[in-house]
């Protein structure tokens, strides 16, 4: 072969791996969130063994219908089917209150399976173009802007317009974001767990601010988490996330 030959040879051949490594990293990006999301999923939970209020059964529809997308309810009967063998419930879980196993299960969902998250509340539009604009971007978490006053930790009160609220959003699965929020969460109830077989939560909304002895506060198993680690990563935020509605929802 000719060496003019050789190098048109060569130069084929590279090009044709520098497409491959393109096409490549471009699926596995693809594939990685369409898996967490293949039918545009909202996961919520119902983390108690009550009866939904009618409020909240009229937030549901409103959320099914209005965001366009497949409505996930996840209550303590189905649970086991989204808990990975390999990643099971911290020993902590089963003495949170109702509030705080919501917290730790929203938390685990965004970390290992992605996809949207929402509180039982109604929403003001559809979630679609959110979950396309996400996929399509380098942000790893899209939600709704935070609002004044609205920030779980407070060393970043200041810094709401640079952070999204806490109660609606779409994550990547397994980022650094979701990563650090949900191993801060297993750390936190790491420290807690021997208090919290003394003083297991004794209402649905228990904290330590109630006195009970229940040891974790109302924001330290989310707000003061996720805050301080959306603040860490802002540049991988979006905040296009339709805002929930958040009166007349109990």
């Amino acid at each position: 072969m000719r060496k003019r030959d050789k190098r048109v040879l060569y130069t084929l051949l590279l090009l044709f791996v520098l497409l491959l490594i393109l096409y490549l990293q471009r699926a596995y990006t693809h594939e990685n969130f369409q898996q967490a999301s293949p039918t545009y999923t909202i996961y919520v939970l119902w983390t108690g063994t009550n009866e939904m209020s009618e409020s909240r059964k009229d937030s549901l529809v409103n959320l099914k219908g209005v965001s366009e997308c497949n409505v996930i309810l996840i209550t303590p009967s189905n649970l086991s089917d989204y808990i990975k063998p390999e990643y099971p419930l911290h020993e902590a879980y089963q003495y949170l209150s109702e509030t705080h196993k919501a917290d730790y299960l929203r938390t685990y969902l965004m970390n290992f399976y992605g996809g949207g998250y929402s509180d039982i509340k109604k929403t003001t539009g559809s979630w679609k173009s959110s979950f396309n604009e996400l996929e399509k971007s380098d942000k790893w978490i899209c939600g709704y802007p935070e609002i004044e006053g609205g920030v779980g930790y407070e060393p970043l009160n200041d810094h709401w317009r640079e952070l999204i609220g806490n109660g609606a959003y779409i994550c990547k699965p397994n980022t650094p974001l979701t990563n650090e929020w949900y191993n801060s969460m297993i750390s936190l109830l790491d420290s807690k767990l021997e208090q919290l077989k003394i003083h297991p939560a004794s209402f649905p909304q228990d904290s330590a601010e109630k006195g009970t002895g229940y040891p974790i506060g109302w924001t330290e198993m989310l707000g003061k988490i996720f805050h301080k680690v959306v603040y860490k990563y802002k540049e991988r935020v979006m905040n296009t996330l339709p805002v929930s509605v958040f009166t007349n929802y109990r």
